[in-house]
Formats: C-alpha cells, sequence, structure tokens
C-alpha cells in the first residue's frame, strides 16, 4: 500500500497514466527471479519463505493489479482466474492438515523441483524480448520499484519484529525489480505494453547492481 501511494503521488506529479506506471511500482518479480535467489542464498528454508511471498504478491497482482489495469471497471474479472481458486484451496488443505495422497504429492514434488530452472529460462525468454523506450522514465520506475521495495521491507521487519531468515527472504523479495507479468498483463489490457516493457527492463538492469549489494548487506544483517 505504502509503494502504490508513493508511486502514485509521483505519477501524479509527472503527469503520466498511472495504468501503465503503477504495476511496475507495485509488483515485484518475486517468482521467476526471486525464488532462485531465495534458495541461493538461504537453502530450502528459504525458500519455502520466499513461495509464501511470491503466492501473496501474485494474488494481489492478479486482483488489486488487474483492478487498476481495467480502471476498475471489471471488478468481476478476478473471480476468472484459476490461480485465486488454487491458492484457495491450497490454504484449506494446509489449514486442515490434509494428507496427500503419495501419488499426487510425490507428482507435485516432481513439478516443484523443475519449477526453478523453469522460471529461470521463462525470465530469460521473456527479457530476450523487451525494448528500452522512455529511457529515463524507464529507469525512474525501474529503480523506485527496487529501492523502495528495500527500504519498505527494512521498515516492516522493524516493524513487525522480524528475525532469522524470515526477514532476510522479505527485505531480499521486496528488492526485486518488476515482474515480467506487469508486462503479459498489460499487453491483455492494452495499456502501452512497450513502455511497461521498457520499465521491467530497465528494474532489471539496475538490479544487476543492487541485488548483490542487498544480498551482501543481508549476510551481516
Amino acid at each position: 500500500m505504502a509503494a502504490m501511494l508513493i508511486g502514485l503521488a509521483v505519477i501524479r506529479l509527472l503527469k503520466l497514466e498511472y495504468e501503465v506506471f503503477l504495476p511496475p511500482v507495485i509488483f515485484a518479480n518475486t517468482g521467476n527471479m526471486g525464488l532462485p535467489l531465495c534458495l541461493f542464498a538461504f537453502g530450502n528454508a528459504g525458500f519455502n519463505i520466499g513461495i509464501l511471498c511470491m503466492v501473496s504478491m501474485t494474488v494481489i497482482h492478479y486482483t488489486l493489479g488487474i483492478l487498476i489495469l481495467s480502471s476498475y471497471k471489471k471488478p468481476l474479472e478476478v473471480f476468472r482466474l484459476p490461480l485465486i481458486y488454487a491458492t484457495v484451496i491450497g490454504l484449506v488443505i494446509s489449514a486442515v492438515e490434509y494428507e496427500i495422497p503419495v501419488p499426487i504429492g510425490r507428482s507435485i514434488e516432481l513439478l516443484g523441483d523443475i519449477s526453478i530452472p523453469a522460471m529461470m529460462f521463462a525470465l530469460g525468454y521473456k527479457l530476450s524480448e523487451l525494448k528500452l523506450t522512455k529511457v529515463w522514465l524507464s529507469f525512474l520506475f525501474g529503480s523506485m520499484r527496487i529501492f523502495l521495495g528495500v527500504f519498505l521491507g527494512i521498515f516492516f521487519v522493524h516493524l513487525l519484529n522480524l528475525d532469522g531468515i524470515a526477514a532476510k527472504v522479505m527485505i531480499l523479495q521486496s528488492s526485486m525489480p518488476p515482474a515480467v507479468f506487469n508486462f503479459v498483463l498489460a499487453e491483455k489490457y492494452k495499456k502501452d505494453s512497450e513502455t511497461v516493457a521498457s520499465v521491467i527492463m530497465a528494474g532489471t538492469i539496475v538490479s544487476l547492481i543492487t541485488i548483490p549489494l542487498v544480498l551482501t548487506y543481508l549476510l551481516d544483517f
């Protein structure tokens, strides 16, 4: 919410379209980029926490994000997405501690094992299609997503008294560049996807510098 308000204030100040520039500021790449980094830096424990962050971000992206892109004219659109129902089913299964049958559980586990390399390939492929336009605006909003994320991640970690791996994963996931799905949804809703793609590319370039710095910081956090 804080990132949304700050991003909206800057967009209004520059007299830009909020449907184009706001989603890349709010929604981070906690999946394709965030999960491999969580696994690399913090092992399976960090990876499991990273999944919770990713699912939370994805659900918000496919609800609030779609409302923003549709200019709040299609509030029922979110109920057409399988992800929402899959998330609810997963939470219910976890809450009631239902034991999934072994054949199904093994199949899900095998799919999970290939998720990291599949995400990295998908990210690389999609980034290869993106181009830089409106360079200064792209770097402004791409960098805003990262630096706001780092600041707000550290702020909320202290506010919620988190520590250990949970705190580190939250900060790391918060510091990710704009999600590639911002481009996918912008294309679907015809909201200047070329500019959105440029913001994603610029943010990803900036993250090549910021992510090693964040990881170095987290080593002593």
